[in-house]
């Protein structure tokens, strides 16, 4: 029986001489080389790419933060959304543009805005309000990674309420976006998308411990089960 040739090994981002490449390259050889391979990448792509090196540049050393978005883009958004509802659909490609907006506000600081912006669309796109033509998973149809919206969403709930009220704040939020993507560990998750340190986290943490014991009171070997029935991981919400 002939065996498959296998082909060439593909080079991968740990590729010893690919390191050494980049280490070789200057700071401006390194940025003329990004933005010679955005330009040559699709629309969606490109976009999704830039998104992910800005929460990186936000949550760098250097304390860069993208300029705030103009704060016509609540009501763009609101006014956006209540168009889109009355007719049961909105454009992917419109859609995301406004959840960009709202994660730039998110990195640049202005975590109002991006909550306002991010629950204009992302509620209502979970329970179906607005549909976005696709088949199978919204996030096949937005130009945006719709799980960093989230997690920016929820971090955004968390930082804009006051502290005795945020574990259900953020409880509620992560339930109206679950039909469009889960948060199994909530607090990693918004630490990755935050560009500080989550305030008052330590006050917090106990709350949210007691918070979830009542809402999910019934434990399985030191596990909580879901509305829906399903077992989650007791742990992932808490670490």
């Amino acid at each position: 029986m002939a065996r498959r040739r296998s082909g060439p090994s593909r080079i991968r981002s740990t590729d010893t001489d690919l390191g050494r490449a980049l280490e070789a390259m200057t700071a401006p050889e390194l940025r003329a080389f990004v933005r010679a391979v955005l330009d040559e990448l699709k629309d969606e792509h490109r976009g999704r790419v830039i998104d992910s090196l800005m929460t990186r540049a936000a949550k760098g050393d250097a304390g860069w933060k993208p300029n705030r978005p103009s704060s016509r883009i609540v009501n763009d958004a609101r006014s956006f959304a209540d168009a889109a509802q009355r007719v049961g659909y909105a454009d992917p490609d419109d859609v995301s543009e406004h959840l960009r907006l709202a994660s730039r506000a998110c990195l640049a600081g202005d975590h109002a805005s991006a909550r306002a912006v991010f629950e204009a669309l992302l509620i209502p796109i979970s329970t179906v309000d607005i549909d976005l033509g696709q088949h199978e998973l919204v996030d096949d149809v937005l130009s945006v990674d719709v799980h960093t919206c989230i997690a920016q969403y929820v971090t955004s709930v968390y930082t804009t309420t006051p502290l005795p009220d945020r574990p259900g704040a953020v409880f509620e939020a992560i339930e109206n976006v679950k039909p469009i993507g889960s948060m199994l560990n909530p607090i990693a998750e918004m630490e990755g998308v935050s560009a500080g340190a989550l305030p008052d986290l330590g006050a917090f943490l106990p709350r949210w411990v007691r918070h979830l014991g009542r809402r999910r009171p019934s434990r399985m070997n030191g596990r909580a089960t879901t509305n829906a029935g399903s077992v989650r991981p007791y742990s992932v919400w808490t670490a």
